[in-house]
């Protein structure tokens, strides 16, 4: 069995979607890097909303909610936002 892979907190924009994660689902950026399944939190149709409208006021990029619902996991969402702040 092959450990998941946790996001790297040094990185600024990881750092900056653990914070906003953490907000939105009342926990701590730290509990999200240790537990990055998503599912394992509160993660529903409203705090979907609640971290698209965040992320995408932080990091000035539009994201389809479709893309963003679909993430599973902490590092599959910063990496939708890397992408998504790429793009523009």
């Amino acid at each position: 069995m092959t450990a998941s892979p946790r996001p790297d907190t040094a990185d600024e924009t990881t750092a900056a979607v653990l914070d906003i994660l953490g907000r939105v689902l009342l926990v701590t950026p730290e509990e999200l890097a240790k537990e990055p399944l998503l599912g394992a939190y509160n993660w529903d149709s409203i705090t979907t909303l609640e971290a698209l409208v965040a992320l995408e006021s932080a990091f000035a990029v539009e994201i389809d909610l479709r893309d963003l619902h679909a993430q599973r996991r902490v590092d599959e969402l910063i990496d939708l936002v890397r992408r998504s702040r790429d793009a523009r």
